[in-house]
């Protein structure tokens, strides 16, 4: 089996975001108030999203493109979300 191109760019964007979920789904099934992420937390976030619409574009990947999109949004709404309270 040989791996895609760009495989490095996957790798990169299912860590950190999968890191990233695993801690956020911890937290709440501890049922513990989420407590905001922290700038450089964020922004390793955001990288990790843009190198997924990177490697999404470059395999010409328009799901993998529209789910990257998806969790941009999400992580948007959740932030804005928990800083209105």
């Amino acid at each position: 089996m040989q791996l895609p191109a760009f495989w490095w760019l996957l790798a990169l964007t299912v860590c950190v975001q999968g890191g990233f979920f695993v801690r956020f789904c911890i937290v709440r099934m501890r049922r513990k108030e989420v407590q905001p992420v922290a700038r450089s937390a964020a922004a390793v976030l955001y990288g990790s999203a843009l190198a997924g619409l990177a490697y999404a574009v470059m395999q010409r990947d328009p799901l993998f493109f529209l789910g990257q999109c998806c969790l941009i949004v999400f992580y948007y709404r959740m932030q804005k979300v928990g800083h209105d309270k």
